[in-house]
């Protein structure tokens, strides 16, 4: 079999020059694949002006590409680890970022012969491009959770397919015209859901999708899928030492092998926790490194919690503070790194823990995302089942309910809005409900959209997209149905992009044992009361980490990696200021998207107290800052 082709390509990071190897794939996992569908041949030379690339945090690429060679070959970010049963002797096929070599390419070989191409036995992180030249096909696949994204676009005959959507852009293929449908998405999630994408005309496959492309026909289809048959039955004792053994085993699986400098993010709750005890067991006497962010804030800083961990654990702990000017430094990078907007602002403390750990020479961190969403860890499950009480209520409690809140309207303070938000929330079905939680452009819609924005979208349009994924979901009961929406969208779409591209500004990869899929398809034959009993959260995991965290962890309140951004926008200081040299400039306000006047009732109703409107103002202010990287000429 012919060897992939290598790309001579290098990138240029301050005073080094890094070189790398095949398939078009840098240190960071790039690729760009464009081929001709009409044809099914490689269409290098349709792109623009290849030699020039977009810059990576002001570093300019200099990438070329040569045609890929017959038989297979494989473009990928990540790492891939498959098992083929019943191939001779057994072929293990591993993918590192950098490329793939021969034993890659003749492993992949024996898929051809299939009707389509399987995942089966796949494990770990992965986005990868193959071409196969004899079938004349393109195949590209992301992770169950897209922990590596892949963009996608057809313009014309030719079929585009990229690690990142500042490579497509590059190409020149396409205008960069923004989609006020996915803007719209993304001012009421804080993020674009795949397969939305904020430029018309791209897309992105969904976390556990495949994408195949032949001449006349691509096609896109779901590869796994998180399942709750809850059919696991015996005593609270057995389930919870059983989920003891496979959280164990799930974290001690991702244990980095080698010499690979690894730590582990330690927020100081239930899940970072419990991760750094099973480490600090399984690697002892070695000692686990710990990094942990804190605040001056009151009511924001943990690290009296990853300090209690730390110790409890023997962990040898390194921690940092975080504040206003930090915020302000960390901005600009995170707008380039996202490639869309992105509102979620504890990106901030994640990209500078990360950071830490690099300044510390750990190129690998493991992460706690996910057990909120399997274990049954959100707060808003525990609110979600009082809002469920409220609605299958008498009618004469909830009419009771109308009224109060009926006598409150014009009443703008805090007591008298969080009850009306009460009444009206316990007054929707799911996903309806779990959705007002997030809906910023639904709730402003005639106030905050311009008539011209009004009239692209509709006010639903968010909403339908949950609904869709909510009877979606192979799940018994409405907890499961949430935890569901929670995976594909708030892990997916959120949680796991915030982290992996924070962390990647300083060269840092992650590893997310809770989301194993081995783990997620256990989780899912728990019973929903294992997870929410009442009111009580994570009911199982409690028992199951009773010799695994302290008590005062396994009970403390939920906060993670929240920065505050509510505080630094209501006293005066650098943040709010920035904030309002940003979105009331008249580049920002001749946007046309928002009604300016509404954005300034936003801004001094946070100010003085009567709502915390922190989320949605950052919301803008991330798009604004998006719209101008990227947009308004000052990208590539």
């Amino acid at each position: 079999m012919s060897r992939p082709p290598r790309c001579a390509g290098r990138l240029r990071r301050g005073h080094q020059e890094q070189r790398w190897g095949e398939d078009m794939s840098g240190p960071l996992g790039e690729f760009l694949v464009c081929v001709s569908m009409a044809s099914a041949t490689p269409a290098l030379d349709r792109l623009r002006d290849p030699a020039r690339w977009p810059s990576w945090q002001g570093a300019p690429s200099d990438i070329r590409f040569s045609a890929p060679a017959p038989g297979v070959s494989v473009w990928t970010r990540g790492e891939v680890r498959e098992s083929l049963e019943g191939s001779r002797g057994g072929i293990g096929l591993a993918i590192e970022p950098g490329g793939a070599g021969d034993p890659a390419g003749a492993a992949l070989q024996r898929w051809r012969g299939e009707a389509r191409w399987s995942n089966a036995g796949l494990r770990g992180r992965y986005a990868y491009v193959l071409w196969d030249a004899d079938a004349r096909r393109v195949h590209a696949c992301v992770d169950p959770f897209r922990t590596y994204p892949i963009y996608h676009a057809t313009v014309g005959d030719c079929l585009l397919v990229a690690s990142d959507l500042r490579l497509i852009l590059a190409t020149g293929l396409l205008e960069a015209r923004v989609s006020v449908g996915a803007l719209y998405h993304y001012l009421n999630f804080s993020y674009i859901p795949a397969p939305y994408c904020a430029i018309e005309g791209v897309a992105k496959l969904p976390a556990g999708h495949a994408l195949e492309g032949r001449p006349g026909a691509t096609r896109v289809f779901k590869h796994w899928d998180a399942v709750y048959p809850a059919d696991l039955r015996g005593s609270d004792e057995e389930r919870a030492a059983e989920l003891r053994q496979r959280m164990i085993e799930a974290v001690s699986g991702f244990r980095p092998a080698g010499e690979t400098s690894w730590g582990t993010f330690l927020s100081g709750g239930t899940d970072s926790s419990s991760i750094a005890s099973i480490l600090s067991r399984s690697a002892a006497p070695q000692k686990v490194t710990s990094f942990s962010i804190g605040f001056a804030e009151e009511g924001y800083d943990e690290l009296g919690y990853s300090r209690l961990a730390a110790q409890c654990f023997g962990l040898d702990a390194r921690e940092r503070k975080v504040g206003e000017a930090d915020a302000l430094e960390a901005i600009p990078r995170l707008v380039e790194a996202f490639d869309e907007p992105f509102g979620n602002s504890s990106a901030i403390p994640t990209y500078y823990c990360a950071d830490l750990a690099a300044q510390h020479g750990v190129r690998l961190l493991v992460a706690g995302d996910g057990g909120d969403e399997i274990y049954g860890g959100n707060e808003r499950y525990r609110k979600d089942q009082i809002f469920e009480w409220f609605h299958r209520a008498p009618g004469i409690v909830r009419g009771a309910g109308r009224v109060v809140a009926g006598a409150l309207k014009g009443v703008d303070t805090r007591l008298a809005n969080r009850i009306k938000n009460f009444v009206y929330r316990g007054s929707l079905p799911n996903p309806d409900r779990f959705y007002s939680d997030d809906s910023f452009a639904s709730d402003h819609f005639d106030a905050l959209l311009s008539d011209g924005f009004r009239a692209q979208v509709g006010r639903e349009d968010s909403l339908d997209v949950q609904r869709e994924i909510y009877r979606a979901a192979q799940a018994d009961c409405n907890l499961h149905r949430l935890m569901y929406l929670d995976l594909k969208m708030t892990i997916a779409d959120n949680d796991v992009v915030k982290v992996v591209r924070s962390s990647r500004l300083s060269g840092t990869q992650v590893v997310f044992p809770y989301l194993d899929p081995t783990l997620i398809e256990f989780t899912g034959r728990l019973p929903g009361s294992d997870k929410v009993r009442g009111l009580e959260k994570r009911y199982l995991f409690k028992r199951a980490t009773e010799d695994i965290l302290p008590v005062e962890i396994r009970q403390k309140k939920k906060q993670g990696f929240g920065l505050p951004v509510s505080v630094w926008m209501r006293r005066p200081g650098p943040f709010r200021d920035m904030v309002h040299d940003i979105l009331f400039s008249p580049r920002a306000t001749g946007r046309g998207y928002f009604q300016p006047g509404h954005v300034e009732h936003l801004m001094k109703r946070h100010e003085r107290g009567a709502w915390d409107h922190a989320s949605e103002l950052y919301i803008l202010l991330m798009l604004e800052l998006w719209h101008r990287h990227y947009i308004d000429g000052q990208h590539g």
